[in-house]
């Protein structure tokens, strides 16, 4: 009768085991559809983190940019090639693209996919706010030239066309990018994509190999902090000229209004917020100079009476500044 208890047992727990669901791979998803800045690259860093301490199967970066800053493009790029979970870079949803900053991004990962309908590339530096010599412009294509040959060559893919997406500024197409090995897949959605990874061995830019297990996935995605959202908003060149507009006109308010206290407070804050993004974002010092000049007049206007004659010029030096 024991035995039997015995075998019962056994087999009851053979049986559960055997039954028992498998595990569903995870996948964390990463949503990059801003300018590449600060913020952004501080979110892709922290999600790549966290997809390692989760053990999750891969990071799907679903990207959908017009390009940004090349030192947090760098940053982000360096993340990606030594991340220990494998890095999906997808240009998506139709009708997206991936430019600038955002072509070398796609160029880094361990799997480059486009949806339909996008394109990638343009990716010859510049400084913004600046007319570059042709020294100077040498020097920066030459260096961009150079970092994005140092992964693409042991990506496997097409080293001479992703040069001259900066060189000569070239864009393409999904299909373009690959049929000229630029990318090596295109899928309408991220579970078709999944659909055709799955069981892939692909190569890490270490030079080691892993079979990738994306059938039905655990998809979660991964969000930005609050710290991020504000960031990403003040870092909007839009909303950095905004708060520098309407912090000059505030406090001119105040000088005009003395003892109204709010304007002036409303001013300074929003001068401040506007310093502190331009500070970030690559600035034209003539456009800044233009801006202060404004602000002079507009201050000389509230103790001088030109009956708008210096309102006039400091608001059209404003605009000219805003430019």
């Amino acid at each position: 009768m024991k035995r039997f208890i015995t075998f019962a047992f056994v087999l009851f727990a053979f049986s559960a085991v055997v039954s028992a669901p498998a595990t569903r791979p995870e996948v964390l998803r990463v949503v990059l559809d801003e300018a590449i800045q600060p913020s952004t690259q501080e979110y892709v860093s922290r999600a790549i983190d966290f997809a390692q301490h989760n053990h999750n199967e891969a990071v799907l970066l679903e990207l959908y940019t017009p390009g940004g800053l090349e030192s947090s493009m760098r940053e982000i790029i360096s993340k990606i090639l030594a991340s220990p979970v494998p890095v999906i870079v997808y240009v998506a949803p139709t009708g997206s693209r991936a430019a600038s900053a955002g072509f070398y991004i796609l160029e880094s990962a361990d799997v480059a996919a486009m949806a339909p309908g996008t394109n990638t590339g343009a990716g010859h530096p510049v400084i913004l706010g600046a007319k570059m010599d042709d020294v100077m412009k040498e020097k920066l294509e030459n260096d961009a030239a150079a970092f994005m040959r140092s992964y693409v060559s042991k990506r496997g893919r097409n080293v001479e066309l992703a040069e001259s997406g900066i060189r000569q500024s070239k864009s393409f197409t999904e299909q373009e990018a690959l049929t000229q090995n630029l990318i090596e897949y295109v899928a309408p959605n991220e579970d078709d994509l999944f659909k055709q990874l799955d069981g892939k061995t692909i190569k890490r830019f270490d030079g080691s190999q892993i079979t990738l297990h994306l059938s039905s996935p655990a998809v979660k995605t991964y969000e930005m902090t609050l710290k991020e959202r504000i960031l990403n908003y003040l870092l909007d060149p839009n909303i950095a000229a905004m708060l520098l507009t309407v912090g000059v006109f505030a406090i001119y308010l105040e000088f005009n209004t003395p003892g109204a206290v709010v304007p002036g407070v409303v001013g300074f804050i929003a001068i401040l917020l506007a310093v502190f993004a331009l500070s970030i974002l690559p600035t034209s010092f003539a456009a800044l100079g233009l801006i202060l000049g404004a602000f002079v007049l507009f201050v000389l206007e509230a103790k001088l009476q030109s009956h708008g004659v210096l309102t006039a010029g400091g608001i059209g030096l404003l605009i000219l500044g805003l430019l």
